[in-house]
């Protein structure tokens, strides 16, 4: 196994590993759209914190009413399509990084833009959660959000450190 493919092989294996997950991601929110849509109808609404006497009394002017569930998930399927695009992308480059001679910019480059994308939609998740107070209800969805927040700096971390490889190929 060459320097080149020593470098190239882990990082492939994360973004591809990624981009399996939002792809899957992306076919579970288009096929079965009613389980997100309720939990999302459920966090813009309030109707479970004003459903409680106590939690949340504060925050319930935040409320949305109406079906803005579907028109929020809609949005977010084609940011998944999106990044999963650039994370598929990605590691198509990552792939060739591993078996040719070329340079390491793009590839990283491009899954730096890809990880971008997957973590800012889990920091939106998690900020919009936060403003409908969706953590005193709805906690299991935070703790996957957080989760892949988690992931995705892992990711963005390990993808940049830096290698005596990439550092002769600049």
């Amino acid at each position: 196994m060459n320097n080149r493919m020593i470098w190239a092989l882990p990082r492939f294996t994360i973004i591809a590993g990624l981009s399996v997950w939002m792809t899957i991601a992306v076919l579970n929110n288009i096929t079965d759209q009613g389980t997100n849509v309720v939990h999302l109808a459920n966090m813009l609404s309030m109707r479970l914190l004003i459903e409680d006497p106590v939690f949340g009394n504060g925050l319930e002017w935040r409320a949305w009413s109406g079906s803005s569930a579907q028109v929020v998930l809609v949005t977010v399927i084609i940011w998944q399509v999106l990044t999963a695009f650039c994370l598929w992308v990605a590691t198509f480059l990552m792939g060739v990084v591993a078996v040719k001679e070329i340079n390491f910019t793009r590839a990283l480059v491009t899954s730096n833009i890809a990880l971008s994308m997957f973590i800012a939609l889990w920091l939106l998740f998690m900020s919009g959660g936060l403003w409908f107070g969706y953590w005193m209800k709805q906690g299991a969805i935070q703790n996957v959000h957080m989760t892949l927040i988690i992931m995705s700096i892992a990711a963005l971390i390990f993808i940049n450190q830096p290698h005596e490889l990439q550092k002769s190929k600049q």
